[in-house]
This record gives C-alpha cells, structure tokens and sequence, in this order.
C-alpha cells in the first residue's frame, strides 16, 4: 500500500473522515495481513475531495483485478451473472434506467451510432442493454479480469481487449462515445487516466463516466462494499467536475443519480476541451463535505 493526496491539490492538509477498522473484502483478496494496517477516509482540506489513505499500489491493484470477480469470491459463476443481470424486467434493471437517462440526457449522441468504446466493461451486460437500446453501434472493450473479459468477448460477440486500459489497445481506433461506469474511483491517477482517454475520442465524441456518490456514506453502513479499499477516491458532484476539468474536458453535464437499489451516483457527459481549464470550479470545505452527509441534505 501507499500513502495518497489530493488529485486535485497535491500534498495539502488532510482531515480524518472514517477510521475503517472493519473487515474488507477486497483487502483481504489483495494480502490478509493488510487488515491490521491503519485504513482511513481523508477530506483534502483545500478542495474537499474524499479519498482512502493509504491506498493500494500498483502492484496490489494487479492483484486485485486479476481476482476481483472471481467465482469464489462473488459466489457466482460469469455466465450466470450475465444471465441474471440481463433477464431483469425493465422496471428492476439499473441498466435500462440509464438507457433513459442517456435517451433523454444525449439524444443526438445516442441516435448518430458510431464506433462505442466501454472502458472497464466487466461482462458486458451494459453494453448487451446498451446495443439493444441504439441502433448502429459497433462496440469495443477493455477489461481486465480475464474470466470476465472473456464472458463480454463471448456472449456479445465483439471486440474485447483483456488488459488494464491504456490509450490505443483497439490499434489506435478513436470513439465516438465512450462510457467509464464505476472505474474511475478504482484507478490511483484518475487526472492521468482521462488524459489518456482523450487519446482514443474522436472530434467531437462524447464521454459518459458514474461514479458512486459521497451522499451514500450518509445512507449505507460504513463497511458497505462501495466505501471499501477497492475505491480509492469517493466523488461528490463538485470534486468530479474539477478532476475532469484537470484533465482538459468541458463539462458538458453534471447529474445525480439514484439507483434501484437506492445506491446514489454521480454521472458526468464530457467533451474535449478547446482551451485549458481552471481545475477548480468550487471548493468544498471540510465542514461543507460534513453537511451534505446529513441525511435528507
């Protein structure tokens, strides 16, 4: 593990969110002997970002997606998962909620079809919802468990890169829209990250990105799988905003989001930047981050 700051503002003050004394899965699946290291949450006290210090390296993370949807560990085998989340009636499908959103959010995007890319795509199952929604998609993906990369590969019939992402694994392709769901909380340089992806969007292409939202430490329990070690940075609508800034998009749309399940995210619809951005487009205190974790706020 690492030591972590602030994306946002490098190695600023940290304020002590949550001690994590609770068992985690995914701590576990990594190296047992790290549950009897310290494991905090932080608010960087510049610009209120939430984070987890320490973190996982790099080479924890190699671990950790090797195994991270492992049939022992989900106690679910790959092709029931996909199954199971696909045969779900609309009225109970998180996927099909966000096909209305993105119909009603990005109509034009959605109805120009193009060439799709889904970074972190795990078996696939929103792009099965995705391409059943819009016509005249041709999908490409990236995922790095491979039992997984291999369900996309094989039950959707495209293009599947099983790897960590990094810009031009489809030979240098560049996309029309391309979707981040639940990703960016998991990679230790988010800022990097997007720069990276900017590489493989097309003029005037679009990206889609969720995240889970910090008003869910509000409503969850504190060793709810959304706050463990796995996440490495946990979003508000602010904080997003300014890493995407960072990273050279204009922020086209900031949006919450609850789901079936009464998990709250946040989602965001970029463009490339034309011209270099002020990262921070407001600051939230520590004090503010506090408020808006009072249930109801």
């Amino acid at each position: 593990m690492r030591s972590a700051d602030c994306i946002i503002c490098g190695p600023t003050r940290k304020r002590l969110l949550q001690n994590q004394n609770f068992k985690d899965d995914y701590v576990e699946l990594v190296d047992p002997r790290y549950q009897k290291e310290s494991r905090r949450l932080v608010i960087c006290e510049s610009c209120g970002l939430v984070f987890h210090d320490p973190q996982f390296d790099g080479a924890d993370l190699e671990v950790l997606y090797a195994r991270f949807r492992d049939e022992s560990f989900r106690k679910e085998t790959p092709d029931a998962y996909f199954d199971r989340i696909t045969g779900l009636p609309s009225d109970q499908s998180e996927n099909a909620a966000k096909m209305e959103w993105l119909r009603s959010s990005i109509p034009a995007c959605v109805a120009a079809g193009g060439d799709l890319l889904d970074i972190g795509c795990g078996g696939g199952v929103f792009i099965y919802s995705f391409l059943k929604a819009f016509s005249g998609w041709k999908p490409y993906e990236v995922e790095p468990t491979p039992a997984y990369a291999e369900l996309a590969r094989r039950r959707l019939a495209a293009p599947v890169i099983t790897s960590a992402y990094r810009s031009g694994l489809h030979d240098g392709r560049q996309f029309n829209l391309i979707t981040i769901h639940h990703v960016l909380e998991h990679v230790g340089d988010p800022v990097t990250f997007l720069r990276d992806v900017r590489n493989d969007l097309a003029e005037n292409g679009l990206i889609y990105l969720s995240v889970p939202d910090i008003h869910d430490l509000s409503y969850l329990p504190q060793n709810h799988d959304r706050f463990m070690m796995e996440h490495c940075w946990i979003f508000s609508c602010v904080s997003l905003a300014n890493v995407c800034r960072l990273a050279g998009y204009d922020v086209l749309l900031v949006d919450q989001q609850t789901s079936i399940r009464n998990w709250r995210n946040v989602i965001a619809v970029l463009r490339a930047g034309k011209k270099a951005h002020q990262a921070i487009v407001e600051r939230e205190s520590p004090d503010r981050v506090l408020e808006l974790l009072q249930p109801g706020t």
